[in-house]
């Protein structure tokens, strides 16, 4: 049988390789880890976020299923220009948040996998240094057997 987790180090060659302006393209394991690892931004950090397996679709002795993946690129920014934090938001759309999707969206990761689709993002925090947020992305590896 062959199986086929999820590997965020092809989601971080990939970031590394296709968006020039990060800094740091790194995984973690929360936000908490990527907060403490932040030395410069801006910055990524690729995290897995949950796994999801349809029904197997075989007879007894063999597995088709689909493994849903849902993982999360954490982006930092610098907030250095104002206390509402409008320019580093500017700055993470511009810079940051469509570089990542355009080089995320519609890659498929792995021979086995779909491509990769949007599947919203949030603020996660704001201080008078740093602006973090999370966009999530999905996508889903075929696991059978021989």
């Amino acid at each position: 049988m062959s199986v086929e987790l999820f590997d965020p180090q092809l989601v971080i060659a990939r970031l590394a390789e296709r968006v020039s302006g990060l800094r740091k393209v790194a995984g973690a394991v929360d936000f908490a880890t990527a907060a403490q690892d932040l030395k410069q931004p801006p910055a990524a950090y690729v995290i897995e976020l949950a796994n999801r397996a349809s029904r197997n679709s075989l007879a007894v002795m063999a597995v088709s299923q689909e493994n849903e993946i849902r993982f999360g690129v954490i982006m930092a920014v610098q907030n250095l220009r104002d206390a509402r934090g409008d320019a580093a938001q500017t700055d993470m759309n511009v810079l940051v948040r469509k570089p990542v999707m355009a080089a995320l969206l519609g890659w498929a990761p792995h021979p086995d996998s779909t491509v990769i689709e949007y599947s919203g993002g949030r603020l996660l925090q704001l201080d008078n240094l740093v602006l973090w947020w999370q966009d999530d992305y999905l996508t889903s590896i075929l696991e059978r057997s021989s």
